[in-house]
């Protein structure tokens, strides 16, 4: 653990959730900062290895999250905030805008933590996921060779917002019901705006598929499919040991998932569970069109199928692509028509409104975009929201999650109108 170059000072940066601290306030503290950007699932998972390290090495130290975002809209402190309150980062974060730490740091990669000891010296640097152990080990060291000061920095106290709803970040319209996935819970719905059920302890849900009576819902922070049955009352993990799942579709024989954290697509039978099909090179991220075994994505989000052909957004290449006869086909690849779209639906031909369009969550332009694939016509649809996640669709009917806002949000295509839904316990 050589120590020969000294850290930069944080004291002049944008400091969110905390009064800035001088280089000689940090001094006597062992100093973890995570790079990171709240748009990446590999960023994401590292939050719950910092949690761990936070609460072993409770007055030894402390974790800075420096926020040095991907795309516009994550630059901006409000959604930062916003994403600190989803995902319960409860350390001091700066927003590092315009990339000096990030710069000065020589960061490559998210995400990316760097070690320092209780004298301002850098230690090391961890790029990716998975070094708990390195870290536990590193830190254990650092306090015992070191005279360490113990005062605790507390961030400010972020208020939460106190409702039915908190954060909805996926959505499913069926024939009887609606769904909604939102923090740790899916809410089983009427058209009638009540809430029939709560399906709790679902670890950050997103994606979902309702077929044969059961729901099945991918668990993005829990690497696992759930399967909830005999009238929403029974649970069991359908499939364990994903890489965050996140979107799910299904034509009745497979269910289609898109494993956001290895940048892939793979089927399953629904019946005995074995894996059929494989899109995309496990680990690779890029926008690589060709056959599915040679196509890379990168962290894709929601499915839907439109006829034979698979549809889905592509997060990190802001990007909306087609998975139809063994090749993957990329429709919508420019940053300026979206940015970090999370979701999507295909208007079913004889399904009301919007036959064989594809409607997107372009979550943040904060917008609803539809594409008709035989023009390559992309549309706004509606304006103003607040990081939409999630989108469905029946009949005439869009359902939405402005997640930002808690709310859900219904657009009729044939009045071009939107409400909001009243939902109740």
């Amino acid at each position: 653990m050589k120590q020969t170059v000294r850290s930069l000072s944080l004291e002049n940066a944008s400091w969110l959730n905390h009064a800035p601290l001088s280089k000689n306030e940090l001094l006597g503290k062992i100093v973890l900062l995570d790079f990171f950007t709240y748009c990446c699932m590999n960023c994401l998972n590292v939050l719950s290895e910092l949690r761990v390290l936070e609460e072993e090495f409770k007055e030894e130290l402390l974790v800075i999250g420096i926020h040095s975002g991907k795309h516009q809209h994550e630059k901006e402190d409000a959604a930062i905030l916003d994403a600190m309150r989803r995902y319960g980062i409860n350390h001091c974060v700066i927003n590092d805008a315009d990339r000096k730490l990030w710069d000065g740091y020589g960061i490559k990669v998210w995400p990316t933590l760097v070690l320092i000891d209780p004298e301002g010296y850098i230690v090391s640097q961890y790029t990716g996921e998975e070094h708990l152990q390195e870290l536990r080990a590193d830190i254990h060291r650092l306090c015992l060779g070191h005279k360490l000061h113990r005062e605790k920095f507390t961030p400010d106290h972020l208020k939460e917002k106190k409702g039915l709803l908190r954060y909805p970040q996926n959505i499913l319209a069926c024939e009887r019901y609606l769904f909604i996935a939102h923090q740790d819970e899916v809410l089983v719905c009427s058209y009638e705006e009540e809430v029939l059920h709560k399906i709790s302890s679902v670890f950050q849900p997103q994606g979902m598929v309702y077929i044969n009576d059961k729901l099945y819902i991918a668990s993005c922070s829990g690497g696992h499919i759930l399967e909830v049955s005999e009238g929403f009352t029974q649970k069991r993990r359908w499939l364990e040991g994903l890489r965050n799942p996140y979107g799910l579709e299904s034509d009745g024989m497979f269910l289609y998932v898109s494993l956001a954290g290895s940048h892939q697509i793979k089927a399953y039978d629904l019946k005995t569970e074995e894996e059929v099909l494989v899109i995309g090179q496990e680990n690779s991220e890029s926008l690589h069109d060709g056959g599915f075994g040679e196509a890379v994505l990168a962290q894709p989000g929601g499915l839907s199928l439109l006829d034979d052909e698979l549809w889905f957004v592509d997060s990190e290449s802001s990007s909306l692509r087609c998975a139809a006869s063994a090749e993957v086909k990329s429709h919508i690849y420019d940053n300026n028509e979206l940015q970090h779209p999370l979701d999507l639906c295909a208007g079913v031909y004889g399904d009301g409104c919007g036959g064989g369009r594809i409607f997107i969550a372009d979550s943040y332009n904060n917008k609803i975009k539809v594409y008709t694939p035989q023009t390559a016509e992309l549309m706004t649809l509606v304006e103003g929201l607040d990081e939409p996640a999630g989108i469905s669709k029946k009949a005439c009917k869009l359902y939405i999650c402005n997640t930002n806002r808690h709310e859900i949000i219904v657009f009729d295509l044939s009045r071009m109108q939107k409400t909001v839904l009243a939902l109740k316990e």
